[in-house]
């Protein structure tokens, strides 16, 4: 069962939110929702699509786990069908020889083990097939042992489906949330939480560092999309992951194990290139220094550079 036939890609599962939101009036805003407020819901939401991204990414594993299962199951099939059907044709060749009466009504079983059992009394007045009749007793384990495989790899990716499914209603509800707060901001709040800085920064960094720099500039203005890994839209992790690739590092999917992929650094020993998370991983972006960080910001903005001192608190260093 392909993960992507049950709940769909995670771009088209996801939502897909680029643009400004509608200004409202001052009149409409509430004096107790702040910018913070709607910044959390955002940042829950960024949370869920992450975690929707670590699913994908272990479903899209377990589902090759699958096929590599399905296509052993397909091989171990041929060869014991052989086996058997051999074992067969010796069994008609020696009833010929030698009447074993109803022995012979194993040929139409389909029970293995009604099989088995009279194969191996045959093999008591023949032991000519004593190695015939091991290999396909072994054969028959090993099929037995793929199928059971195979049976838990399904189960497990059924659970992923539901899991991935609650996962993206806790995102929707989440993003639902922060823009009806934003709703109730005042015209000069949300204009300020819709501004973003697309100055691109030049040659900074060294090394493959600066390579994953001058991708991630080349993305300036793009939109944030929830699951979005490019080209023309990007989350927070996606882009990272993709910025690091164009330099020929390999990163994992996932803000958490992104950073678990380098060696953590302290606020003081930061250079540009290194990857900067919020505490909670639910966030990264990659230093530029100065400090100043570029990333996806979260859906109504694009990729951007923003301040190092807003929200960023573990730093990790990858080349």
């Amino acid at each position: 069962m392909r993960f992507s036939k049950a709940v769909g890609s995670v771009a088209a599962a996801t939502i897909v939110a680029t643009g400004s939101f509608v200004l409202v009036s001052p009149a409409q805003a509430e004096p107790e929702v702040t910018a913070a407020d709607v910044e959390k819901s955002f940042d829950k939401a960024e949370l869920a699509n992450e975690r929707l991204n670590q699913i994908s990414e272990d479903a899209e594993e377990l589902d090759q786990r699958i096929r590599e299962v399905s296509a052993e199951i397909r091989q171990i099939s041929k060869v014991y069908q052989r086996q058997r059907n051999e074992l067969g044709a010796d069994i008609v060749a020696q009833q010929m020889a030698q009447p074993l009466g109803p022995t012979v009504s194993l040929l139409a079983s389909d029970d293995p083990d009604q099989f088995l059992d009279g194969l191996s009394a045959i093999d008591a007045l023949n032991t000519t097939r004593a190695d015939a009749l091991a290999s396909f007793s072994k054969t028959r384990v090993e099929l037995e042992k793929r199928e059971a495989q195979l049976s838990e790899h399904e189960k497990v990716m059924a659970k992923k489906v539901k899991t991935a499914a609650k996962t993206k209603r806790e995102m929707q509800a989440a993003y639902a949330s922060a823009k009806s707060d934003y709703a109730l901001l005042s015209a000069a709040a949300q204009s300020a939480m819709s501004e973003s800085d697309i100055t691109a920064v030049r040659n900074a960094g060294s090394g493959s560092a600066k390579k994953a720099i001058a991708f991630a500039m080349n993305q300036l203005g793009d939109p944030y999309v929830y699951g979005g890994t490019g080209p023309n839209g990007w989350d927070c992790s996606g882009l990272v992951m993709k910025a690091y690739a164009a330099a020929g590092v390999s990163l994992p999917r996932v803000v958490g194990p992104q950073m678990s992929a380098g060696r953590r650094v302290s606020a003081a020993d930061l250079q540009p290139g290194d990857l900067v998370a919020y505490p909670s991983m639910s966030h990264i972006g990659i230093y530029l220094g100065g400090g100043k960080v570029v990333h996806a910001p979260r859906p109504g903005k694009s990729v951007e550079i923003t301040s190092l001192s807003s929200g960023f608190g573990v730093y990790a260093r990858v080349s």
